[in-house]
């Protein structure tokens, strides 16, 4: 893995970006060499997925005219919203393997990992987002970083979190 690379991250809101953000931090990247698209609180145009789905295609393009000339990584989150939304994206354009695109869909939302990492189980088509209206997505990427993808996961751990480790094998 080329902790050097440039990030782009494509993602519904300030909340998955700042957790995306920090998470890879911890990773080891630079943080001056992240970057986001994402539609902003308080100056949102529509749903936060449907901006994802409108800019996915154009982010892929200019993915693919960086990616010969520059160690890039194309980091895409959508809240599945129990709609298949990532198979949406799926049916659009599919990564090849060797792509460093990495595509995350939390089950129900971001907060159903949330509440996962504060060490709950969860039921992925329940929504937590009330939960966590005050949460510091920063604290969940660093409890994460220390307990998931590291070793092997647990029976109960969500299976977009399942999908989500092995995405970041792609590393």
């Amino acid at each position: 893995m080329n902790n050097d690379a440039q990030i782009f991250i494509l993602c519904e809101d300030t909340n998955h970006y700042h957790f995306a953000r920090k998470y890879f931090e911890l990773l080891g990247f630079n943080k001056r060499k992240i970057y986001s698209r994402h539609n902003p609180k308080r100056i949102s145009v529509g749903s936060g997925a449907k901006y994802v789905e409108n800019n996915y295609l154009q982010q892929i393009k200019a993915f693919k005219s960086k990616a010969n000339h520059l160690d890039c990584i194309l980091i895409v989150i959508i809240d599945d919203d129990t709609k298949n939304l990532i198979q949406n994206l799926y049916q659009l354009y599919t990564p090849s393997a060797n792509e460093k695109i990495l595509i995350f869909s939390p089950k129900r939302n971001i907060e159903s990992w949330f509440h996962y990492i504060e060490g709950n189980l969860i039921d992925e088509t329940e929504d937590y987002k009330k939960n966590y209206r005050d949460a510091k997505p920063t604290e969940f990427a660093k409890k994460l970083k220390n307990k998931i993808c590291i070793n092997d996961l647990a029976k109960d751990t969500p299976s977009s979190l399942h999908h989500a480790c092995k995405e970041l094998e792609k590393l």
